[in-house]
């Protein structure tokens, strides 16, 4: 039963994309053929929520194709589910969205295509199916950038895009040839582990590398972020679906292929210092960008560099967890982009803030401090007594993220109102990410990572946001405010010449 619906949601996502390109190119029928792969993409959600019930009651499942393989495990079925969930969310909604558009055709074509190999990348349980899913979503994604190549900026995404993944794919299947020459051809990935300890200290650390390379790229992190912010002139069902699908490939790369990568000890420290950096830097950037697109692509940048630190220190569940919250959120967010730019000049409308006093500020800092200090307490008494350091890391991470924003709340609207709710708020996000991370944590059991960067390092990014955050709200300008806003809108702003056109 459970090879039947391994076939079954695999098969869907492939059969979908083949109809889409057979009747994709026919000017007189794209919206026919658009709500056709929407209802074949749901039909595949329908599937996986089926697999998902199944390996409930079931060990995983693996299918067996010469050497190579696909399986069904629990990651596999609840990233299938995900990902045939959102592309038929958003194709549903492109369909009006593109009706009428000469390029509504292509963005079926490409949509259901990059949907297709995203499957079969979470689904893969070999080397080589691994790398030919992961190629097939870099290149359907760069088609799908490329549904408005008359605009100057998206033929620069496309471009930009190209170069950075060119250069980390090739590292990437680099080091799984090299795996695949050492274990005599295509091997599970429950096997990569030894193949990686019979490779010796330096061959194996490079293989990491190599690996690690391709997982940064696809996530926008340092130094191979230069992509994502000028993917801007794709339209906005694009949008989602990179936001919420492809950029995520990172963790699950570096979750899959932890054997191999885990067992560095400094390259886990570096993984977990890049995802800090991106994090900080794409903050920073976010704060100076004017349009709700941009502002969303850098929020995403920031998202997945927690992501990514999160897999450098070993806490494959919370990134995992994370992945699948960053996706649901950030694709609802681009989709109601519209509604976005409407509340940001509704905003601009409103009255200016008063300036906060003294007593208050002192107020909101103690509450926004004791607040998240109390929930850390009651997660640890009620629901984590056995957590783990790194999770227990994230978790102190998320509480001072959270107190930065209550106590910036506060300060600028002090009522009994804003107090309560952001109390409550504050404990029941606190208490509910415990919750979700200690379910993640039995259900998916990663592998754990041998030699994880130390949990301290989380320190590092939260400290860089406090600065942050103290800096944007300062009155006084200094040396280091000039030199932090100077470099975040030079980074976070493109060149006037790639602003011409009309994005969508």
């Amino acid at each position: 039963m459970g090879e039947v619906v391994l076939v079954s949601m695999i098969a869907m996502s492939w059969a979908t994309m083949a109809v889409a390109t057979t009747r994709g190119w026919r000017r007189s029928s794209p919206d026919t053929t658009a709500r056709i792969a929407a209802g074949m993409t749901g039909l595949g959600f329908a599937i996986a929520v089926a697999a998902t019930l199944l390996t409930l009651a079931t060990v995983p499942v693996r299918i067996d194709l010469g050497g190579s393989s696909v399986q069904l495990d629990p990651l596999s079925v609840l990233l299938s589910m995900l990902v045939f969930g959102l592309s038929a969310l958003i194709q549903s909604f492109a369909v009006r969205y593109l009706r009428g558009d000469r390029r509504q055709g292509w963005f079926v074509v490409s949509g259901t295509a990059l949907t297709a190999a995203t499957v079969l990348m979470v689904c893969a349980g070999s080397v080589l199916v691994f790398a030919f899913a992961w190629v097939a979503a870099g290149a359907a994604l760069v088609a799908a950038l490329a549904t408005y190549p008359d605009l100057e900026q998206a033929r620069e995404g496309v471009r930009r895009t190209v170069v950075r993944f060119a250069i980390a794919d090739a590292a990437l299947l680099a080091g799984m040839a090299i795996l695949l020459v050492a274990g005599g051809g295509d091997r599970p990935l429950n096997e990569i582990g030894s193949i990686g300890a019979s490779l010796g200290e330096p061959l194996g650390l490079l293989v990491a590398i190599l690996l690690v390379t391709g997982a940064l790229a696809h996530s926008s992190q340092i130094p191979l972020h230069g992509w994502l912010p000028f993917t801007l002139a794709a339209p906005t069902p694009v949008s989602a679906l990179m936001h919420a699908g492809v950029v995520n490939a990172g963790a699950i790369l570096l979750v899959r292929f932890s054997p191999v990568i885990s067992v560095h000890e400094w390259l886990m420290i570096v993984i977990a210092l890049i995802g800090g950096a991106t994090l900080v830097w794409a903050s920073a950037a976010r704060l100076v960008r004017p349009d709700v697109k941009g502002r969303l692509v850098y929020s995403t940048i920031a998202q997945m560099g927690f992501m990514i630190m999160a897999c450098g220190l070993g806490a494959y569940a919370a990134a995992i967890f994370h992945l699948i919250a960053h996706s649901l959120f950030k694709s609802s967010l681009f989709l109601g982009a519209g509604m976005g730019v409407r509340r940001s000049l509704t905003e601009r409308d409103r009255p200016a803030v008063e300036p906060a006093t003294g007593a208050r500020r002192v107020l909101a800092v103690l509450i926004a401090t004791g607040v998240p200090v109390s929930g850390l307490i009651a997660a640890e008494l009620l629901l984590a007594k056995s957590i783990e350091p790194p999770n227990l890391a994230l978790l102190g991470f998320v509480a001072a993220t959270g107190a930065i924003t209550l106590g910036s709340a506060l300060i600028g609207r002090f009522t009994v109102g804003t107090v309560l709710v952001g109390v409550v708020g504050m404990l029941a996000l606190i208490l509910a990410y415990t919750a979700f991370l200690n379910a993640f944590s039995v259900a998916l059991d990663p592998l754990p990572a041998t030699m994880p960067a130390p949990a301290w390092l989380v320190a590092i990014p939260a400290a860089a946001l406090l600065t942050l955050d103290v800096l944007t709200r300062t009155r006084t300008t200094s040396s280091l405010h000039d030199r932090v806003y100077t470099r975040a809108l030079t980074t976070a702003t493109a060149p006037p010449s790639l602003m011409k056109g009309t994005l969508r």
